[in-house]
């Protein structure tokens, strides 16, 4: 299942828009191709579209072509629309790629000695119609991993370091131009101001515990205590997300996992540099919430429960040194203390592992969108079994509640 593209999304719109980029008046589209980009479950909060364009310009007769990426909003009677409004996410992005993005890159590449590509290159932001156009980085050869298979140590060392870098640029940014997060960057998937989601998570859990009926092992443990969850979950999650005093805190990226993260690869195979997709919730915060986001949605399972303590630690180095190169003046905590504010956060990876990663993992057939999980009918209900009853969800299961468990993130809070 797909959306179609936009209405407006028309051949003047995009020749319009292409001699803006170009400078270039003559520029003239001759062939546009426009078809969805992403396919059932790589995408919950927006529609892509892939724009295929070949065009002339004055000086030659030769068409010359490329792609870019277009990301729009749910058309208005989409129950997902609603939703997703109220968190701000649309304007926020496109504050992101307009005001933020371009002067943390300065930051990253001036101060930090970084020079590889931190974000999408922007052709276009549209307020009027809530829509940005990007550069299709697969034509630099940059490519999503495989999110059913999910990240290695390799892979996963490299987007902690350039968070990291990501982070400490975003202090920085912060100190520099006081106020620049002030609006609009209050309302992650928890925040004080609306509970959009809750029904959302509500229903996921609820399929969660459905689904532990064919699990009897797994029921007697743990089925009442996902039950007492579904009515604590929006308490524990905001609990998670406010900011405490002494913390350190900064821009996270929101919304960190395997499909918002883009790699470029060597002759050999090895990445060599990931740059991070997908500002929607992007939020003024711990950085803890990227580390459980990302160790919950996008670690192979073996690294995320026997590894976390350790790469928490690469984490926090490669951020103090850079807090350190961008002079940073607020208190760096120790590794001791920032390890403290990771398990202060720590519902925010029952959340991501229980709500939100078997979505993220879907394979199946059935249509995979918003609207499914917010719908109470038959056709909904058969979808959000699916998700939990595959067997990989299953398998998962067995080793994640435990997990979670021992942590003390099912019991009373």
């Amino acid at each position: 299942m797909s959306h179609s593209a936009p209405a407006w999304l028309t051949r003047d719109y995009v020749e319009e828009r292409l001699r803006s980029y170009f400078k270039d008046e003559s520029l003239r589209l001759e062939n546009l191709d426009i078809r969805p980009a992403l396919g059932n479950g790589e995408n919950w909060a927006s529609v892509m579209t892939r724009i295929n364009v070949e065009y002339t310009k004055k000086n030659s007769k030769d068409k010359e072509s490329t792609r870019f990426l277009a990301k729009t909003t749910f058309p208005d009677r989409d129950p997902a629309a609603e939703v997703l409004m109220g968190y701000g996410v649309y304007t926020r992005e496109m504050d992101m790629y307009e005001q933020i993005l371009p002067r943390l890159a300065v930051l990253v590449r001036d101060e930090l000695g970084d020079s590889r590509k931190l974000f999408a290159g922007t052709v276009n932001v549209d307020r009027k119609r809530d829509s940005i156009i990007f550069e299709d980085l697969s034509l630099e050869n940059y490519r999503v991993a495989d999110r059913l298979k999910k990240l290695d140590l390799e892979h996963t060392y490299l987007v902690l370091e350039k968070l990291a870098n990501f982070h400490a640029a975003g202090a920085a940014l912060a100190e520099r131009q006081p106020g620049i997060f002030s609006k609009n960057f209050d309302r992650g998937f928890f925040n004080q101001h609306t509970r959009g989601y809750e029904s959302i998570m509500r229903n996921l859990l609820q399929a969660l515990s459905r689904s532990l009926e064919l699990e009897p092992e797994l029921r007697e443990r743990y089925q009442a205590k996902i039950d007492r969850l579904v009515d604590h979950l929006m308490d524990y999650g905001e609990q998670s997300t406010s900011i405490i005093p002494g913390d350190f805190v900064t821009l996270a990226h929101g919304d960190l996992w395997t499909t918002n993260v883009m790699f470029q690869y060597d002759d050999e195979g090895h990445p060599i540099n990931a740059i991070f997709i997908d500002f929607q919730f992007s939020v003024w915060n711990s950085p803890a919430i990227d580390l459980h986001y990302f160790f919950s949605t996008a670690l192979q399972a073996n690294i995320r429960l026997k590894k976390q303590p350790e790469l928490v630690q690469f984490y926090y180095y490669k951020l103090r040194d850079a807090l350190k190169v961008v002079k940073y003046s607020g208190k760096v905590p120790s590794l001791f203390a920032f390890h403290q504010q990771f398990r202060n956060r720590a519902f925010y990876a029952a959340f991501a592992s229980l709500i939100f990663e078997p979505s993220m993992a879907y394979n199946g057939k059935e249509e995979a969108s918003m609207e499914q999980i917010m719908s109470s009918s038959e056709k909904a209900m058969r979808f959000k079994d699916d998700l939990y009853q595959s067997e990989e969800i299953r398998k998962k299961m067995h080793f994640t509640l435990p997990f979670l468990d021992h942590l003390g993130l099912l019991d009373v809070m």
